[in-house]
């Protein structure tokens, strides 16, 4: 690679017009005359207007495409509203299904109502990457000369900016010396506002170079680092090294940790990661999207120019407290609790607290329909948790498991010619034995309620602390008083238990995932006599370590009274977990 000053390439592998490298810096040779000088400055300009027409070129098809864009949403809108006139009417008739065509009409203008918003969106997002859009020329043996930018460029057959994202640039950033790529030159464009003023060169081959190229060598990176500060972080799209771009088009399977020390652009790498993976993964990443989590709103603040600028707003932003929306917080009242809340076994704490939530049946289970007696063997329960199991999450496998004992049962209840079995299953919604069965077995939870039940209990915390192979004393941290079903939705939590929760809705799945008829009656009995034994609460569980049996001898004061709970039997703590 080669370094190159502001003057004419002429007469290549003479003395003057290249330097080759020797060490750190490049020198070049010969001794240049006013005259010399003078035409350098008049072929730099030249060079730099031949730029800056390219750039109008681009930024004036960019605009068009705005236009288009725009006109295309207005029509979009147009649309919709024609459509939606009689939209109350027209949704009510889908609803009661007295007017099919109506129905169709009402289905068809939500949708132009969805479409019309998608296209406003785009043109937002147009409008948002502003005119200094390319960054940057790149020549290639295979391909020629094509310009990088921070969004794709295209009118027709011709393409006047290629996506910083797309394969097709990746040479722009990975070309070394040592590794050349086929790059045999590579412009960067800087700007003054939106107005296209220097440029810089690094060169891998003088001898592909045409003969009418004006270089100049100053340094793309350190003309960005001496800018000045703004206040906000800047989009480094331009000036990418070699190393970020690995980072950046690393693989989306599985998590990626960057490490490095302050200042080292670990931010501002998964910023543009973040871009780069809603380009390369969009069909994918469509319904989940991206989410950022910050130390700080004002973090937040500082950093939230930088996606728009890339073209991507589709991004959510959110402090760690933020996490799990619609609960009620303090502040923390001990470093040292808030610090074991967010260190990583934490997560493994969580999931074995879940797991520990589902119990295998020990024995057959009886169900009453009217004056039928139905029972399900001890075989087929197993069967059945085992194909519940199978599901990603655990309200999704309790929901699974309902269906296939309800099921079971109306087949068992159902006689031919006194109803259907529809009816069957909706008075088996509300069955008090399966509802039990379903709350002792695979209960419904939400992760306010699973939080709440597993920090009130001594015992529960200390089955999970073990599991995650945290001390004993870490069940006298996490402990405090569980609370009342009922005032569940006015508790505080801690902030530190905001991600708590947020782990727990990823292992529980929403509650709507199981079938929620019989939710409320389930909780009631939750409320009324809690779902843990009294080995339990008593800390005399056998797979239960290091637990104070004289501290939990008794139940926790305001913890439910359970005695008269006859669904709980002894040996009840020697049961296996699923």
């Amino acid at each position: 690679m080669v370094a190159v000053f502001p003057w004419r390439v002429r007469n290549r592998g003479s003395s003057c017009g290249v330097g080759w490298n020797t060490g750190e810096r490049w020198f070049a040779r010969g001794v240049q005359s006013p005259r010399q000088d003078a035409d350098r400055d008049v072929a730099s300009l030249d060079e730099l207007a031949r730029e800056q027409a390219a750039v109008r070129r681009i930024q004036q098809a960019h605009r068009d495409h705005i236009e288009s864009a725009r006109r295309y949403a207005t029509g979009l809108a147009d649309e919709a509203s024609f459509l939606s006139e009689e939209g109350p009417r027209e949704t009510e008739a889908e609803v009661g299904d007295e007017d099919s065509e109506a129905a169709v009409e009402a289905a068809t203008a939500r949708a132009a109502a969805g479409r019309t918003l998608l296209a406003w969106k785009r043109v937002r997002e147009l409008e948002a990457a502003g005119d200094a859009l390319a960054f940057g020329r790149l020549t290639t043996d295979e391909w020629g000369t094509d310009y990088i930018g921070r969004m794709s460029v295209i009118d027709g057959d011709e393409v006047y900016l290629i996506d910083w994202r797309a394969p097709a640039a990746e040479p722009f950033y990975r070309a070394t010396p040592l590794e050349p790529l086929g790059v045999s030159h590579r412009r960067h464009l800087h700007y003054t506002g939106s107005e296209l003023t220097n440029y810089s060169d690094e060169v891998f081959d003088p001898n592909r170079i045409p003969e009418n190229t004006t270089l100049r060598g100053e340094a793309a990176l350190l003309e960005i680092l001496a800018a000045r500060s703004e206040g906000r972080m800047q989009s480094v799209v331009a000036t990418i090294q070699a190393e970020q771009d690995a980072v950046i088009r690393a693989s989306a399977k599985g998590p990626l940790l960057v490490q490095g020390g302050p200042g080292t652009g670990k931010t501002v790498v998964a910023l543009h990661r973040a871009a780069y993976l809603l380009y390369a993964d969009r069909a994918a990443l469509a319904e989940t999207g991206v989410l950022i989590v910050g130390p700080s709103p004002e973090f937040l603040t500082y950093i939230s120019d930088v996606l728009p600028s890339l073209g991507e707003s589709g991004v959510v932003s959110v402090t760690a407290d933020r996490l799990f929306p619609g609960v009620l917080t303090n502040p923390d009242g001990s470093e040292e609790i808030a610090e074991l809340k967010g260190s990583a076994p934490m997560a493994d704490l969580l999931a074995s607290a879940v797991n520990n939530r589902r119990r295998r049946p020990k024995e057959p289970l009886t169900v009453w329909y009217g004056s039928l007696r139905v029972v399900i063997p001890i075989e087929l329960l197993e069967r059945f948790v085992s194909l519940a199991d199978r599901q990603t999450t655990h309200n999704a496998g309790s929901g699974v498991l309902r269906q296939l004992l309800v099921e079971h049962v109306a087949r068992e209840a159902h006689e031919p010619g006194f109803g259907g079995r529809d009816d069957i299953r909706a008075s088996l919604a509300h069955s008090p034995d399966i509802s039990l069965f379903m709350e002792r077995h695979w209960p419904v939870l939400s992760p306010e309620q699973m939080l709440n039940d597993l920090l009130g209990s001594r015992a529960l915390l200390g089955r999970a602390v073990k599991a995650a192979g945290l001390d004993e004393r870490s069940v006298g941290l996490l402990y405090r008083p569980r609370a009342r079903e009922k005032e569940l939705w006015r508790r505080r939590w801690d902030r530190s238990d905001v991600p708590l929760l947020d782990e727990l809705l990823w292992l529980l799945g929403d509650v709507s995932e199981a079938t929620d008829v019989e939710t409320d009656m389930e909780h009631e009995f939750a409320d009324e006599a809690d779902v843990f034994t009294v080995d339990e609460l008593r800390g005399d569980d056998p797979d239960i370590d290091g637990v104070d049996d004289e501290e939990t001898l008794e139940p926790e004061p305001g913890e439910p009274e359970i005695e008269s709970y006859d669904s709980w039997r002894e040996g009840d703590e020697e049961e296996e977990w699923v």
